[in-house]
């Protein structure tokens, strides 16, 4: 590849990962704890606050989600140090217990144990501000691109999205293979339609376990009283043209370029190896977010026709677009603008280019707009119901 990511620089972490951040980060075990999670990070600057949606109540493999996301939130290459607050030692005991490891910079706090909000927020204050102290005297090493993680994401999409912006992200994401890395993509949901198509680049046992994920997708529309064959059911991909699931499936399909496909990720799980991956999770983009960011990814490149504005608290998230109506409408929310190949006066190889380009500037700690406005949520997705 063209040496766009020449002079790349990561930080050491104790499983051999590099990460293309240092951050800190204060993550609340259950929505109980959120205000005093949120008012450590708050104290602290340089720390990153990751909320909880539920935490409590939760059961069997719903919970098994939930506890492998946080923990590999807790322990993502990005990340220098976590502080797990819990309200009971149990349930960040549970998630730290996940993270163990050599030389891992996992603290944990309970409210109850502390006594009360005063003083546990003084606590973690003070364990969160050491963390970021010595996150700030680490020094970063030479890092090559056959080690990075890049996850690929689409939402909001239009017509545009299938013609120009998530070919784009295809043909960076067969850069990236190309130079020995990992591509990871999701949402099963909007695969439908495509399965010969993923049969082709997949192995029997590739293919089987990709249909098995599609077929679960469509069981619970099913079941929930909607067919997704033949309609599409969010009214902005059908304001932008879009007018059936098989439609939106194909321009999904073109962000994942041509490379063979390695595996079906659990949600938030991490690849076992270079090459081209598709992850369990469901459409909802913070949601999906959410599971690229715990399966390891450093970046994430979300291509958007109306332009999504959501990005990851972990994995820096590039927005690019190529509806020109949007890129003058949304421009505070565009990372890279694409809209010239739209209207013929650039070519897709002009495209890769100016991808890779930007990539390469959020690689080497540029930021990207969705952290400029602070457009950073996590949300695990729930696959139970809570007792």
């Amino acid at each position: 590849m063209k040496p766009l990511f020449k002079g790349l620089h990561g930080f050491r972490r104790a499983d051999g990962t590099l990460g293309l951040r240092n951050r800190v980060i204060v993550l609340a075990a259950a929505d109980n704890v959120n205000p005093l999670a949120r008012a450590i990070a708050a104290a602290v600057p340089g720390s990153t606050f990751i909320p909880a949606t539920f935490g409590r109540g939760q059961l069997g493999a719903d919970l098994e989600v939930t506890l492998r996301t946080q923990a590999n939130l807790a322990c993502h290459p990005n990340v220098y140090g976590a502080l797990i607050v819990s309200f009971e030692p149990a349930s960040s005991e549970r998630i730290a217990e996940r993270t163990k490891g050599p030389g891992r910079r996992v603290h944990e706090l309970s409210l109850l144990q502390a006594g009360g909000h005063a003083a546990a927020l003084a606590s973690g204050t003070a364990t969160v501000s050491r963390m970021v102290e010595h996150a700030a005297s680490q020094k970063a090493e030479p890092m090559s691109a056959s080690e990075l993680v890049i996850g690929l994401e689409c939402g909001g999409s239009d017509a545009t999205s299938g013609l120009v912006s998530n070919p784009a992200v295809g043909l960076v994401s067969d850069v990236l293979i190309a130079a020995g890395a990992t591509t990871v993509y999701s949402e099963p949901v909007e695969l439908i339609g495509c399965e010969p198509m993923l049969d082709a680049r997949s192995s029997p046992d590739v293919s089987a376990a990709i249909r098995q994920s599609i077929a679960r997708y469509r069981q619970i529309a099913l079941d929930a009283g909607v067919d997704l064959v033949g309609i599409n059911p969010t009214a902005d991909n059908l304001a932008g043209g879009l007018t059936t699931i098989e439609e939106k499936s194909m321009g999904a399909l073109a962000k994942t370029g041509t490379a063979p496909i390695q595996g079906v990720l659990e949600y938030g799980a991490r690849p076992a190896h270079p090459g081209l991956w598709l992850m369990d999770a469901p459409a909802g983009a913070v949601e999906n977010l959410t599971a690229l960011s715990a399966g390891g990814c450093h970046a994430i490149l979300f291509s958007s026709g109306s332009v999504n504005p959501s990005g990851s608290a972990v994995a820096p998230t590039l927005k690019v677009c190529a509806n020109p109506l949007s890129c003058r409408s949304m421009a505070e929310h565009i990372d890279v603008d694409l809209s010239a190949v739209l209207l013929g006066q650039a070519s897709m190889d002009w495209a890769k280019e100016e991808l890779l380009i930007n990539l390469d500037t959020v690689l080497k700690g540029g930021d990207t707009k969705a952290d400029i406005l602070g457009y950073t949520e996590t949300r695990i997705s729930r696959f139970g119901l809570s007792v």
